[in-house]
């Protein structure tokens, strides 16, 4: 592969990684606003709840995975 194209692989990266963050930053936004509106219902079952919370840690793994990736992309490049 010339330097061209891994320039070009790069920057495509980056660019996914850019787009990818943005939904999860929305996801994990109205994840946490909706876990704090079902807590406070005393009618909503406590597995409910756990559901919620664990999705929300996967977002946060989620998150971590990308910026981990973002910066060995910019220490290649």
């Amino acid at each position: 592969m010339s330097e061209e194209e891994l320039k070009t692989l790069a920057l495509e990266e980056r660019t996914f990684l850019h787009d990818m963050s943005n939904h999860i930053v929305v996801a994990h936004g109205m994840a946490t606003f909706a876990l704090k509106v079902i807590k406070t219902n005393p009618n909503v079952d406590v597995k409910e709840v756990e559901r919620l919370e664990k999705s929300i840690s996967a977002i946060n793994k989620m998150t971590e995975l990308i910026q981990e990736r973002r910066l060995l992309l910019h220490e290649r490049s």
